[in-house]
């Protein structure tokens, strides 16, 4: 599960049944690269052919699945600490590893903690490498993310995970969304944000989504 499951415009607009069975598609999808083919699905659902069909197609449209029910980006969401083989074959390796010498007990890292380390850094740099896609799959503006992150860029700050948590941390206690808060600090060349910095008069929030609202003017 990633973390911004909670905030994405994609997931929000779903209905709760749809985010639910999303979440199921993700548990199935942990089992392995296995082939979901959908009498498989409509089971481990327990839902019928007709619903599975309303869920896959919106499931489609949102770039979640393919027609093939393959979970899309998914191994780009995906880390070798994750896996239960590696962490297994770390710790055999670990306790192959230990050596007594004169009653002192030395432990040589295995190869796999240098592997594993190597990918958390290079994990940590993917916010750099992406930052405008990033922003973007947070549900900011396009033109929004670009001139907030010049302003950051000509402010020297740099573009990490740790600055987007404290942000969203902020964006939570001033009870704004993410984008809003992103939107202030372009309007006012802010590079970050704080939850006591007044927020300018000129600047009117969208009313937050209401889920009952938007099902009742979809279904007419």
């Amino acid at each position: 599960m990633y973390s911004e499951f909670m905030n994405d415009p994609k997931v929000q607009l779903m209905s709760e049944v749809n985010q639910r069975r999303l979440v199921m598609i993700f548990c199935m999808r942990c089992n392995g690269n296995v082939t979901l083919q959908d009498k498989h699905v409509t089971f481990m659902l327990r839902i019928s052919d007709a619903e599975w069909s309303d869920s896959k197609a919106e499931f489609i449209d949102n770039g979640f699945i393919d027609n093939d029910n393959n979970v899309l980006n998914w191994d780009k969401r995906q880390f070798i600490s994750d896996s239960s083989v590696e962490r297994v074959a770390r710790h055999r390796a670990l306790h192959k590893t230990v050596t007594v010498t004169k009653c002192n007990v030395t432990v040589t890292p295995p190869e796999q903690n240098r592997t594993d380390t190597e990918q958390n850094r290079t994990d940590k740099n993917i916010t750099r490498k992406n930052p405008l896609s990033k922003l973007i799959d947070l549900g900011v503006d396009e033109q929004i993310a670009k001139d907030w992150l010049l302003i950051r860029k000509t402010k020297k700050l740099p573009f990490t995970e740790t600055a987007l948590k404290q942000i969203s941390k902020e964006a939570e206690m001033a009870n704004l969304t993410f984008p809003q808060v992103i939107e202030i600090c372009a309007i006012n060349n802010w590079g970050g944000y704080k939850s006591s910095w007044p927020i300018p008069e000129s600047y009117q929030p969208k009313k937050p989504f209401d889920m009952d609202t938007f099902l009742k003017a979809k279904n007419g």
